[in-house]
C-alpha cells in the first residue's frame, strides 16, 4: 500500500482530522474550521458594534440617499416628459392617419382596383393606431379621461364594420365602398372628439405625474429615516449577537473534541503521517484492517508496515519527492484501488483516499483506507458470469451459423435435384413419391427458417421495408396461396372485406403476407372439415386496419391463451400429437406486428375454434412512379420470362450443388463454367469476362469472401462482373458483410429455381441496359449504395432528399478533414465514426458504413495501428460512395 492515494473529503473534515495528531498544551492551538469561523465572526461583530463606525456608516448612507433621490427625480422627470410627448404625438398621428384613410377611400371609389391595395394599407395603419390607443399600457391614463373612451369606442365600432369588406376579394370590397365612406363620414366627429378630449386633458395628466413624483420623494425621505433608525437598532442587535457568538465558539470547540472521538471510531481505517512517512495516528479501524496494534504502528514508516515489497520502490521515490518540497500526485483526487500488506505479510485489495493538511509550516497526510476484498471478489465473479454469458451467445451464434450451413447445403442438393427430376418423364407413382419428398423438404426448410428468424429477431426487431403497395392484392395473394391447403383438409376458406376501400397504402407487403400465411397455416392445421374466415376491416377516417382470422377448429384452452405467442409453444407436446410444427410461427407473428407498430391478440373457446385479431397502422399512399396498369404488368412479365443467354461462372466446392446449379442454368439456355474452390474461381474470373458469378462462401483453399476481394481488387476480365453469394449463411450480419465486399445479391441455400430465375432475369435486364452507351452500369460496377434502401429513403422524404444528401456530404467531408488534420483522441474518433456510420446506412452506403464501424471498433479498442490502416482506405471509399449517391437518378433506383 503506497501512501500516495487521494480523497474527496472536504476541507472541513480534513481540518477536523488534523486534530487527531493530539497536540500537547505547549503547542500552538489548532482550531477546526468551525472554530476559526466562529473566531473570525466574533471579530467582525465586535468591529461592526463600534459606535464610531456606525456614525460613519450613517453619514455615508445619508449622502447616498440624497444623491439617489436627486437622480431618481431627474430620471422620473425625463420619463414623464417623454410619456406626455408620446401621447400627444399619437393623438396627432391618429388624426393624420384618419385623413389618409378617407383620401384612400375616395380614390378607391373613383379609381381602379390597384387603389384597393393602398386602401387596405391605410386601413391597417389606422386600425393599429386605434388599437394602441384603446389597449396600450402607455395610454391607460388617457382612457380614464371623460369623453375620450366613448369617442374611441365609436371609432373602433366603425372600423369593425369595414373590416370584413377589406378582408374580402376586390369584387366584394368594391360593392361596399359607398357604405364604408358613409361610416367614415360618421366617424369623423368621433375622431375629432377623441383628439380634443385627449389634448384637453394632457395638462391634467401632467399634474398627476407631478403629484406622483412628490409622493415618491416623501416616501424616499421616510425610507431614509427608517434606514437610520434601523442602523441604530442593528448596533444594539450586533452587540447582543457578539455575546452569543462567544458562547457558540466555546460550544464549537467542545464539538471538535466530540468529532475527534467520532472519527477515532470510524469504520474506515484512518492513518495520519508526516512528510517523512512516519505514522502519527492509527485509529481502531486501522488496527483491525492491517493487524498492527496502535503502539506498534506509531512512529513507524508507512512503507515499512503497509506497502507491499513490489511497490516499495515507487513509494520511496514518492516520499523522496515530498522530502524535497514536492507532493503526492494523488492528493485530493478521489479514491484509488491498490494492494496493501497486513501484519502477517498477506496482501489484500484496499480503496484509499489521501488528503493533505498544513499547519504551522508542517505538512500532514491523512489517509482513509477500506478493505474491499469482498467487493473485488464479487466483481470478479460478476465478470466471469458476464464472460460466460457472452461465450454462450457466441456459441449460440456459431451453432446457428453451422446449422444453417450444414443443413442448407445438403438440402440444396436434395431440393435442386428434385426440381430437376420433376422435369423428367415420371410415372404417376413416382410423381406421388416425389411430391411427398418435396413437401417434407419444404417443411424442413420452413423449420430451419423459423429458427433462424427467431435468432435474427433476438438481436433486434425484424427489418420492415415500407413502400407503396396495394393492400387488397397483398391479402388476396396470401389467401389464394393457402386455399389449396385448406381444401385438402376439407375446409372452406372465405375472404371478407368491410369498411371503405383502400387502394395504395404505405406498408411492407412481405411482412403482411408473412403474418397472414402463419395465421392461415395455423388455422388450417387445427381445423378439419370446417370453415376459415378472413375478415379484413378498414376503419373510416383512420389508418387502422384490422384483419381477423377465424376458424371453428379445436380451439385453445383458456390457460394457454397467455402462452400462445411464446416461442416453441405447441398445444400438444405428446408423442401422439396430431399436428406438426416448431411452435415458432406465432412468436414470429407477434414480433413482426410489434415492429410495424401494431399488435395481435387471440380469443378462443376450447372445442369451438379461435379468432386471431391483427391490428396495424397502414396509412394511404400515392402510387409509385413506376406503377403500371395490369395489362402493362402482364406484358412485362412475358418480357421478363425471356432472357438473353448469359455466361455464368459457378464457384462451389460441393460437386452435387455444382451439378444442380449447372443443370438449372443450362436448361434456361445459359453457358456455365465451374470452379471447385475460391482460388480457381479467381483465376477463371481473371481470364474470362462472365456476365454473372455465383460464389459459394465456405470453401477450401480460398473462401468466397477472399475470392470476391481478389476479383474486385484485381484488373481481370470479370473484375466488374456482378457477384451473387450462393450460401447457407443468411443471418443479417452475414448479408451485410457480403454486400459490403462488393457482392450484388445473396441467394440462400437450398437454391430454389424461382430465386435463381429472378437473379438471372435481373442481371439479364441489367446487361440489356448496359448495351445503351448513355446508361450507367449500376449492376456491373461495385455497389457502394444499396439501391433498395436508397429508394425507400427517397420515397419517404421526397424533395428533401437532395438537401439531406448535401448535408450528409458536408458532414462526411468535415469528418475526413478532421481525421486527416493530425492525431486525434481515439475515444472521440470512435464516437464520431459511430455517429456518421448511421447516416451512411440511412442512405444505403453500406460499405462506407461498415468501414466507419470498423474504425469505431478499432478506436474504442485502442488499436492505433488498425485505426491508421482503416483510415488509408476511407478517402477513396467516401469519394466513391458519395459519387455514386450523387450520380444516381430515380430511374436507376428501381429495384
Amino acid at each position: 500500500m503506497s501512501i500516495e492515494p487521494n480523497t474527496n473529503r472536504s476541507e472541513k473534515q480534513q481540518t477536523l482530522l488534523s486534530r487527531l495528531l493530539g497536540r500537547t498544551p505547549a503547542s500552538e492551538p489548532h482550531f477546526t474550521e468551525a472554530e476559526l469561523y466562529a473566531t473570525r465572526s466574533s471579530g467582525v461583530i465586535r468591529l461592526i458594534g463600534n459606535p464610531l463606525l456606525l456614525a460613519v456608516l450613517a453619514v455615508i448612507s445619508f449622502v447616498l440617499m440624497t444623491f439617489l433621490t436627486s437622480q431618481v427625480v431627474k430620471d422620473v422627470r425625463q420619463l414623464r416628459e417623454s410619456t406626455i410627448e408620446d401621447i400627444e404625438w399619437s393623438l396627432n398621428e391618429a388624426e393624420v392617419e384618419f385623413v389618409s384613410y378617407q383620401y384612400a377611400l375616395r380614390q378607391a371609389l373613383h379609381g381602379s382596383s390597384k387603389s384597393f391595395v393602398t386602401l387596405r394599407r391605410e386601413f391597417d395603419i389606422l386600425q393599429n393606431r386605434i388599437d394602441d390607443l384603446r389597449l396600450g399600457a402607455l395610454y391607460e391614463p388617457l382612457r380614464a379621461v371623460t369623453g375620450f373612451e366613448d369617442a374611441i369606442n365609436e371609432v373602433a365600432r366603425h372600423l369593425e364594420f369595414s373590416l370584413p369588406a377589406l378582408r374580402s376579394p376586390d369584387q366584394i370590397l368594391a360593392a361596399s365602398l359607398v357604405r364604408m365612406e358613409e361610416h367614415a363620414i360618421s366617424m369623423a366627429p368621433h375622431m375629432r372628439a377623441m383628439a380634443a378630449a385627449g389634448q384637453a386633458n394632457l395638462d391634467v395628466l401632467l399634474d398627476r405625474h407631478q403629484l406622483a413624483l412628490s409622493t415618491t420623494l416623501k416616501v424616499m425621505g421616510g425610507f431614509g429615516f427608517l434606514l437610520m433608525s434601523s442602523l441604530g437598532l442593528l448596533a444594539f442587535y450586533f452587540n447582543r449577537l457578539r455575546r452569543q457568538s462567544e458562547a457558540r465558539r466555546r460550544s464549537l470547540i467542545a464539538a471538535g473534541k466530540r468529532t475527534r472521538a467520532v472519527l477515532s471510531s470510524s469504520l474506515d481505517a484512518v492513518i495520519v503521517c508526516d512528510a517523512t512517512g512516519v505514522i502519527q495516528e492509527f485509529n481502531k479501524a486501522a488496527v483491525e484492517t492491517f493487524g498492527y496494534s496502535r503502539e506498534e504502528a506509531l512512529g513507524q514508516t508507512v512503507g515499512a508496515l503497509l506497502v507491499p515489497a513490489e511497490q516499495l520502490d515507487a513509494h520511496n521515490r514518492g516520499m523522496n519527492r515530498v522530502k524535497h518540497g514536492g507532493g503526492f500526485h494523488m492528493v485530493g483526487k478521489g479514491r484509488v484501488r491498490m494492494e496493501a500488506k497486513r501484519a502477517d505479510g498477506s496482501l489484500f485489495p484496499i480503496e484509499m483516499a489521501l488528503q493533505k493538511s498544513e499547519s504551522q509550516g508542517q505538512r500532514l497526510y491523512i489517509a482513509f483506507a477500506r478493505d474491499i476484498s469482498y467487493r473485488v471478489r464479487a466483481e470478479r465473479e460478476l465478470i466471469e458470469a458476464r464472460d460466460q454469458a457472452r461465450a454462450g451467445e457466441k456459441a449460440k451464434s456459431r451453432f446457428l451459423a453451422v446449422m444453417s450451413h450444414e443443413i442448407r447445403t445438403p438440402m440444396n442438393g436434395m431440393l435442386g435435384n428434385m426440381s430437376l427430376l420433376r422435369e423428367t418423364a415420371l410415372t404417376s407413382e413416382q410423381e406421388g413419391y416425389l411430391g411427398k419428398m418435396e413437401t417434407s423438404g419444404e417443411l424442413l426448410l420452413s423449420h430451419v427458417n423459423d429458427v433462424l428468424d427467431i435468432a435474427r429477431y433476438e438481436d433486434g426487431k425484424p427489418v420492415v421495408r415500407y413502400r407503396p403497395t396495394r393492400l387488397r392484392e397483398v391479402i388476396d395473394s396470401a389467401v389464394d396461396s393457402m386455399r389449396a391447403s385448406a381444401e385438402e383438409r376439407g375446409n372452406s376458406l372465405t375472404l371478407i372485406y368491410s369498411g371503405p376501400k383502400r387502394g395504395w397504402v404505405h406498408s411492407d407487403p412481405g411482412r403482411i403476407q408473412q403474418i397472414l400465411l402463419n395465421l392461415l397455416s395455423n388455422a388450417i392445421k387445427f381445423t378439419d372439415n370446417g370453415s376459415i374466415i378472413v375478415d379484413a376491416r378498414c376503419k373510416t377516417g383512420s389508418d387502422q386496419v384490422e384483419i381477423h382470422v377465424k376458424d371453428d377448429g379445436i380451439g385453445i384452452a383458456e390457460p394457454d391463451l397467455d402462452r400462445v405467442f411464446e416461442d416453441f409453444f405447441t398445444q400438444d407436446d405428446s408423442f401422439a400429437r396430431k399436428t406438426e410444427g416448431t411452435g415458432l410461427g406465432l412468436g414470429i407473428v407477434r414480433r413482426i406486428a410489434d415492429a410495424m407498430g401494431g399488435d395481435i391478440s387471440v380469443t378462443s373457446t376450447l372445442g369451438e375454434g379461435a379468432t386471431f385479431s391483427l391490428r396495424l397502422p397502414i396509412p394511404a399512399s400515392e402510387p409509385p412512379e413506376d406503377a403500371e396498369p395490369p395489362a402493362a404488368k402482364m406484358a412485362d412479365a412475358v418480357e421478363q420470362n425471356t432472357t438473353d443467354m448469359l455466361k455464368v461462372l459457378v464457384v462451389e466446392d460441393n460437386q452435387i450443388n455444382r451439378d444442380v446449379v449447372r443443370a438449372m442454368l443450362t436448361r434456361e439456355g445459359h453457358i456455365v463454367e465451374e470452379a471447385h474452390d475460391g482460388q480457381s474461381g479467381v483465376e477463371k474470373a481473371s481470364e474470362k469476362e462472365f456476365d454473372l458469378i455465383l460464389m459459394d462462401i465456405s470453401m477450401p483453399v480460398l473462401d468466397g469472401r477472399e475470392a470476391t476481394r481478389k476479383i474486385r481488387a484485381g484488373k481481370g476480365a470479370s473484375a466488374k462482373s456482378p457477384i451473387v453469394a450462393l450460401t447457407a449463411h443468411v443471418l443479417p450480419e452475414n448479408v451485410s458483410e457480403f454486400l459490403g465486399l462488393g457482392m450484388q445479391d445473396v441467394l440462400p441455400k437450398p437454391l430454389l429455381r424461382p430465386d435463381l430465375q429472378r437473379i438471372i432475369r435481373d442481371h439479364a435486364q441489367a446487361a440489356n441496359r448496359d448495351s445503351c452507351p448513355t446508361s450507367i452500369r449500376v449492376n456491373q460496377m461495385r455497389q457502394f449504395v444499396d439501391m433498395g434502401v436508397n429508394k425507400a429513403l427517397r420515397e419517404s422524404v421526397g424533395e428533401a432528399y437532395d438537401m439531406l444528401l448535401a448535408q450528409m456530404s458536408t458532414e462526411l467531408q468535415e469528418l475526413l478533414t478532421w481525421l486527416q488534420s493530425g492525431p486525434q483522441a481515439l475515444d472521440e474518433v470512435g464516437e464520431r465514426c459511430h455517429k456518421y456510420a448511421s447516416s451512411a446506412a440511412v442512405f444505403g452506403a453500406l460499405p462506407l458504413q461498415k468501414l466507419l464501424i470498423d474504425l469505431e471498433h478499432a478506436a474504442k479498442g485502442g488499436d492505433e495501428v488498425e485505426v491508421a490502416r482503416r483510415l488509408e482506405g476511407l478517402p477513396e471509399m467516401m469519394h466513391d460512395s458519395l459519387g455514386q449517391l450523387q450520380g444516381l437518378r430515380p430511374t436507376e433506383l428501381r429495384v
